[in-house]
C-alpha cells in the first residue's frame, strides 16, 4: 500500500513542478501547479482518516498554522486598504489568490510528510529534479548533449554573466530557487541526513539542476545563509536561542534598511559604483516609486496592487513583474503591515520552531527564511508556490518523526 501511495505521489508531484506557468480558467485562472498540490492536500486528508496517526497531525498541524500567518496576516490587513482605496475586483483577486496558492502549498507540503514521514523531504526532491530534468532533456535532445555542457560550463564560468540559448530554455526561476533551498537545508543538516539511502545521487542531480538554472543571488543566498549558520551555531549554551531571536529582529531590520536605500537612491548608485548589472530593476523601482513613501503614515495600496500594476505595463516593458518581493510587500499592505508580515515571518517562526523542534530546528527555520528574504530582493521568491513549499517542507520536515511521540 505504501509504495502504490508513493508511486501517486511521486507522480502527482513530478507534474505539479512540471507545470509551472500552465493554467485553466475555471471562472479565474488557476494554475495547474495549485490544483494538483490541492489534490495532494486532499488524498493525504482521506489516508489520515483511514490511517490516523494523531501525534503526527498535531505536530503538522501546529506547523501549518505557524507557516501560514504571514499570508493570513497580508489578506486581513490587505482587506480595509482594498476598501479604503476602493481597489477594483482584479487587484483584490490577484492578491488574494497569491495568499491563497502559498496557504496550498503548506497543506500539500505538511500532507506528503503526514504519509511518508521524514522521507516525504526526498521524495518532494526526487519530484523537484525529475520535472526539472524533464525540461533538460527536451533541450538536450534538440540541441545535443555537447553543446548543452558548453553552455553550462560558460555560464558557470562566467557567474550568469553569459547566458546561452539553451541556459535560458532550461531556466525556471521558480523551481531553481525551491531547489537551492532544499540543498540549502541538507547542507546545514548535512550530519542527520548523509546516511540516508541514496542522498548522493539525488544531491547530484539536484545540484546539477541548480546550476543549470543558475542564480547569482541564490548562490549569493545560500552563501550568507550557511554564514549564519556557522555563526549561530558557534554560539553556545544558553546564549544561543537570545543570538537566534536578536538574528531574526535584525534580519527583519536590514530588509527595512533596504527599502529606504531603493528609496532614497543609495541602491542606485551603489549598482553604478560597483558596476552591478540589475538588468533593468532600477527602471522598474522608478516607475513604482511615486506611489509610496517611507513612513508610518504610509498604509499602503493592498496585496495585488503592484502584481496588477505591472501586469498593466505599457507594451515598451518586457518585465512583468517587479522582480523585488520585498518592495512589493511594502507597497500593498504599507508600513505597519510589513513590519507585522515581517514580525510572523522571521521572529515568530523562528522562536516557534526553536521551541518545539530545539534550538537548531529554529536556527534552521531562521536561516532558511533568510534565504528567502535575499533571494526576494531581486526576485518574487516571496510568492513563489514552489519556494513556499520547499520553506515549509524542510522546516517541518526536521526531527518530525522522533517529535510526534512527545
Amino acid at each position: 500500500m505504501q509504495a502504490a501511495l508513493g508511486v501517486i505521489y511521486f507522480l502527482l508531484s513530478v507534474a505539479m513542478y512540471y507545470f509551472n506557468m500552465e493554467r485553466i480558467q475555471l471562472g479565474v485562472d488557476l494554475m495547474y501547479k495549485v490544483l494538483l498540490a490541492a489534490a495532494v492536500a486532499g488524498i493525504s486528508f482521506m489516508v489520515f482518516l483511514v490511517r490516523t496517526n494523531l501525534g503526527r497531525a498535531r505536530l503538522l498541524l501546529k506547523y501549518i498554522c505557524l507557516l501560514i500567518l504571514p499570508h493570513l496576516a497580508v489578506i486581513l490587513v490587505s482587506m480595509p486598504i482594498w476598501v479604503y482605496r476602493m481597489q477594483g475586483g482584479v487587484v483584490m483577486r490577484r492578491g488574494l489568490m497569491y495568499q491563497i496558492y502559498g496557504i496550498i502549498a503548506v497543506l500539500a507540503m505538511a500532507g506528503i510528510l503526514y504519509v511518508f514521514g521524514e522521507k516525504g523531504f526526498w521524495l518532494n526532491l526526487a519530484a523537484m529534479v525529475t520535472a526539472n530534468l524533464i525540461t533538460i532533456l527536451e533541450v538536450i535532445r534538440a540541441q545535443g548533449v555537447g553543446a548543452y555542457l558548453a553552455e553550462l560550463r560558460k555560464l558557470i564560468m562566467t557567474f550568469a554573466g553569459e547566458t546561452g540559448e539553451l541556459m535560458g530554455a532550461v531556466e525556471i526561476h521558480e523551481l531553481t530557487f525551491a531547489i537551492g533551498l532544499c540543498l540549502l537545508f541538507c547542507m546545514m543538516n548535512w550530519k542527520r541526513i548523509r546516511k540516508s539511502p541514496g542522498v548522493g545521487l539525488l544531491l547530484a542531480a539536484a545540484v546539477f539542476c541548480f546550476l543549470s538554472g543558475f542564480k547569482r543571488i541564490g548562490i549569493a543566498a545560500i552563501a550568507a545563509a550557511m554564514l549564519s549558520r556557522i555563526i549561530l551555531g558557534a554560539v553556545s549554551g544558553g546564549r544561543r536561542r537570545r543570538w537566534l531571536m536578536l538574528f531574526s529582529f535584525c534580519a527583519i531590520g536590514g530588509m527595512f534598511v533596504y527599502i529606504w536605500l531603493v528609496k532614497s537612491g543609495i541602491y542606485e548608485f551603489l549598482s553604478d559604483y560597483f558596476h552591478l548589472d540589475t538588468m533593468g530593476r532600477r527602471e522598474l523601482s522608478w516607475y513604482i516609486d511615486e506611489y509610496y513613501w517611507i513612513g508610518p503614515d504610509y498604509i499602503g495600496n493592498g496585496a495585488g496592487f503592484v502584481s496588477r500594476m505591472f501586469y498593466d505595463l505599457p507594451a515598451e516593458y518586457t518585465i512583468r513583474a517587479l522582480h523585488n518581493e520585498i518592495l512589493t510587500i511594502y507597497i500593498d499592505i504599507g508600513f505597519w503591515g510589513f513590519w507585522l508580515w515581517m514580525l510572523l515571518y522571521m521572529p515568530v517562526r523562528s522562536w516557534a520552531m526553536a521551541k518545539w523542534q530545539n534550538v537548531e530546528g529554529g536556527i534552521l527555520c531562521c536561516c532558511a527564511g533568510l534565504f528567502v528574504l535575499l533571494t526576494a530582493m531581486t526576485d518574487n521568491t516571496i510568492n513563489y508556490t514552489y519556494v513556499t513549499g520547499s520553506l515549509a517542507i524542510s522546516v517541518m520536515s526536521y526531527r518530525l518523526e522522533a517529535l510526534e511521540g512527545d
